[in-house]
């Protein structure tokens, strides 16, 4: 009597739990549902990638509609307004197209740029990167969001992106930023953000026009292959990143002019071509011609 017991409360524990990872499974399944990825995506994602995927879009419509000026759409109001224009318009295949290619228009941008664009938090993680990124790294969006940007950059860069987000100097050891002298000499150069570094003290973003601009070149992450050349990859592409520091008004107590604190950095990224043709394969058909600023030509092959 007392082994069949036993066995019938095992087999009920087994049940239970059961029962709780098939309602755990289902809620992640949800969940995955509701983020703005194509369900082939979403299906594939595991339950880690699901909550970070998660949590940084939830920041993402925070920086979105919190910063300066707010990235929302219509209002619902102002929709209504115009619903029955809207329903006339649409009646006319000019209008029909022209609402066709503002749905996809984000689309449409990112595979006319020469390059991706990313969001970064003032703490160093992405935010947002497009898809495009695995047309210049090989990086897939779903892996880089939420990821902090230490992991993909040269670890002789780490400063230089500390510098430009506003991290803090005696807290960037802490980020995973090594100086160069550091990454050369110590193995743990390449350790990553650890944790969520402080961000230097929010100066003001009043003089946005000089102090919110940033343009600088980095060293990331590169899957990629080089076709046709046998030499070796680095695994490193060098990126000209140029973007903005999107900031947010803040009150502060005894001042009359509000003061706006910076959120992030919103750039684009292009890929930078080898300094040098040393790596080009020339073939029988092409040659070799330098020209001057004034585009007068200084040197030509013979060929």
């Amino acid at each position: 009597l007392f082994p069949s017991l036993q066995n019938l409360r095992k087999e009920k524990s087994r049940n239970a739990a059961r029962s709780r990872r098939g309602k755990e499974n289902f809620e992640f399944f949800e969940l995955a549902k509701m983020l703005p990825l194509p369900g082939a995506i979403t299906s594939q994602l595991d339950k880690a990638s699901i909550i970070r995927l998660t949590i940084s879009y939830l920041h993402m419509r925070h920086f979105a509609s919190q910063g300066d000026p707010p990235w929302s759409p219509l209002r619902e109001g102002e929709n209504n307004c115009n619903k029955g224009k809207c329903a006339q318009l649409r009646r006319t295949s000019h209008s029909l197209v022209t609402d066709i290619f503002e749905q996809h228009l984000g689309a449409h941008l990112l595979q006319s740029l020469d390059g991706f664009v990313f969001v970064v938090s003032q703490e160093g993680r992405f935010l947002y990167i497009s898809e495009t990124v695995s047309i210049y790294l090989g990086l897939s969006q779903v892996e880089l969001t939420g990821s902090s940007v230490f992991d993909y950059i040269h670890p002789a860069d780490h400063v230089e992106m500390a510098e430009r987000l506003g991290i803090r100097p005696h807290l960037r050891a802490e980020a995973g930023c090594q100086t160069s002298h550091e990454s050369a000499s110590s193995p743990a150069s390449t350790s990553s953000l650890a944790g969520t570094p402080e961000p230097a003290p929010s100066s003001p973003c009043s003089t946005v026009s000089e102090l919110s601009e940033r343009g600088f070149v980095i060293r990331m992450k590169s899957t990629l292959t080089k076709r046709g050349l046998h030499i070796k990859s680095s695994g490193y592409k060098v990126i000209h990143v140029t973007g903005r520091i999107r900031c947010r008004p803040a009150l502060v107590p005894g001042s009359s002019r509000p003061l706006h604190r910076p959120m992030g950095l919103v750039a684009l990224a292009h890929t930078l071509p080898p300094s040098t043709l040393n790596e080009v394969r020339m073939e029988s058909h092409m040659f070799v011609f330098r020209v001057n600023m004034d585009l007068q030509v200084t040197y030509c092959e013979n060929r």
